[in-house]
């Protein structure tokens, strides 16, 4: 009877200690709540996060990462070697305003309409 309730105590206190070593970071809370749409709740954190925590963050610290690198080099060994890209590129969406590479074009561009100035006002003209 009493290995038994030792036993019972002992399942209990490591079932507890688990949680106390498998917490999620605040990081990890503060990217969950960004990717959920959450703002307000992503300030209310950040705002409770310690310096050293909002450094981990920055540096990218406590964060799981949504692929495992273990899944990625993964999938990476099953591709065939013709589709394995060389190089991996992220382009910028095309937003319309044009970017800071394109500015010596912008500048350099003749306007399609010239630029009229409105016409003198008779009391304008007449004035000494």
């Amino acid at each position: 009877m009493f290995r038994r309730g030792l036993l019972i105590l002992l399942l209990a206190a490591s079932a507890g200690a688990c949680s106390l070593f498998h917490r999620e970071t605040p990081q990890q809370k503060m990217m969950d709540a960004l990717n959920r749409g959450n703002g307000a709740e992503a300030v209310n954190i950040w705002q409770q996060m310690s310096p050293k925590d909002r450094m981990k963050f920055n540096l990218g610290q406590g964060i799981k990462p949504a692929v495992p690198p273990k899944e990625v080099a993964r999938m990476l060994s099953q591709m065939p070697p013709d589709q394995i890209p060389k190089q991996i590129t992220v382009k910028a969406p095309d937003v319309g305003g044009g970017g800071l590479q394109e500015l010596p074009q912008i500048i350099n561009a003749q306007p399609t309409s010239p630029v009229q100035s409105a016409p003198q006002s008779e009391q304008q003209s007449e004035q000494p």
